[in-house]
């Protein structure tokens, strides 16, 4: 898209901020142009919009020929904002002037206005690139820099949970919270949202939870369940969750205990809270001794929590 299209397109209408932006998104396959900001000033009632116009400046180096493209802004420059004495000295008027003198000191005025606000391109472009970085923490909160470190704040006080993850990893694990109704009893949802932030497979399955100890009080010298009514081992309502971390290989210690606890603080989020839920390791390469089919350490007596 050439600069014509892009005079006559609606993102002329966009802020000065997001047109810019927008500017340097559809010229991007001739990144080698300069661009520079020319503030008109605020004064006239004409100027309803921000952007008033897009020109192109090709000039010569002493290597190549380069293009510059300017765009021209119903803004205040530098120069507008600095008092008018410093450009303009008072001049005494004198009911002798005639008309053609008065014409000729505003045709001076305006020439030296010209060139004053030409002098501050390079001060407003400059000016106008550190609000551009602001704006782009409110246009880009994903994407830019410093947006994602204020959005990491952010998340660490809504969260309020120490969970061992990296600033990226916790970044994906507070925009899934965001929907988190999306993930809730969801183990196919939840084992995709746990690849996604550890990067290995977790596969989530529910396991009955038998209780061997009574979950009831005495009644006199019984208890229900073992020595007053129905004997036997009690089955509980809610069942609990199995997790088993996929791994190619296997690690040390330290970094299996710190996956257990990532993974069973992350499921605290989308699963019911009376739900146990246990960590447990397969290692898809095995270097131990074998046990007819199985490898003593590995699936033999699986590390688990």
């Amino acid at each position: 898209m050439e600069l014509e299209d892009v005079k006559r397109s609606e993102i002329t209408n966009f802020t000065a901020e997001v047109f810019f932006e927008e500017l340097q998104f559809i010229l991007d396959e001739k990144s080698e142009r300069e661009f520079w900001i020319k503030n008109h000033g605020m004064n006239s009632r004409a100027f309803s919009k921000d952007v008033l116009d897009i020109t192109s400046h090709i000039y010569a180096t002493k290597k190549e020929v380069k293009e510059a493209v300017f765009v021209h802004l119903s803004k205040n420059s530098i120069y507008h904002q600095l008092p008018e004495v410093f450009f303009h000295p008072l001049v005494i008027s004198s009911p002798s002037m005639s008309n053609r003198e008065i014409v000729d000191a505003i045709k001076e005025n305006k020439r030296k206005e010209e060139a004053n606000i030409h002098f501050f391109i390079p001060f407003d472009t400059a000016l106008f690139g550190e609000k551009l970085k602001l704006s782009n923490r409110y246009l880009n909160v994903f994407t830019d820099d410093y947006a994602r470190k204020n959005l990491f704040s952010l998340a660490k006080k809504i969260i309020q949970m120490d969970i061992p993850l990296s600033k990226e990893q916790f970044y994906k694990l507070f925009l899934n919270l965001c929907n988190a109704e999306k993930f809730k009893e969801n183990l196919p949802e939840l084992e995709l949202l746990l690849r996604s932030i550890l990067g290995y497979t977790v596969a989530l399955v529910y396991r009955t939870r038998i209780l061997e100890e009574s979950p009831f009080m005495a009644l006199g010298s019984g208890i229900l369940g073992y020595n007053f009514g129905t004997q036997g081992a009690v089955i509980s309502e809610q069942d609990d969750i199995v997790a088993t971390v996929i791994m190619s290989e296997s690690s040390s210690y330290k970094v299996l205990k710190k996956n257990i606890s990532i993974i069973k603080k992350i499921l605290s989020f989308f699963v019911f809270s009376n739900r146990e839920v246990q960590v447990q390791y397969r290692f898809t390469e095995t270097k131990g001794f074998l046990l007819g089919e199985n490898h003593l350490g590995f699936d033999t007596i699986p590390i688990s929590a």
